[in-house]
């Protein structure tokens, strides 16, 4: 049986609940669900810079920086685009 294909939303508590009002296993096993610290840090960081980042932008951040381990983290390895070490890495 192949791994589901999972996707990250900045709407993931949407995406989990309309799942479950659905009953739709298949869905319900592709919404990542972050660790509540990254919520946290992005309204942290949101309080102190006014800008609003995506949760994937947030959580990638957190494991590049040593904050969550790759098991925490939707596609770790993937490159994003938009940051120095991603940049570097592809060179």
């Amino acid at each position: 049986m192949s791994k589901p294909k999972m996707y990250s939303s900045d709407s993931v508590l949407e995406e989990f609940y309309k799942a479950l009002a659905d009953r739709n296993e298949s869905r319900l096993r592709r919404v990542h669900i972050p660790r509540s610290d990254v919520f946290y840090v992005r309204e942290a960081y949101y309080q102190h810079t006014g800008i609003w980042e995506t949760l994937d932008h947030i959580e990638r951040s957190m494991y590049l920086e040593g904050q969550l381990e790759a098991r925490d983290v939707l596609d770790p390895k993937r490159p994003r685009g938009y940051c120095s070490y991603d940049i570097v890495r592809r060179s």
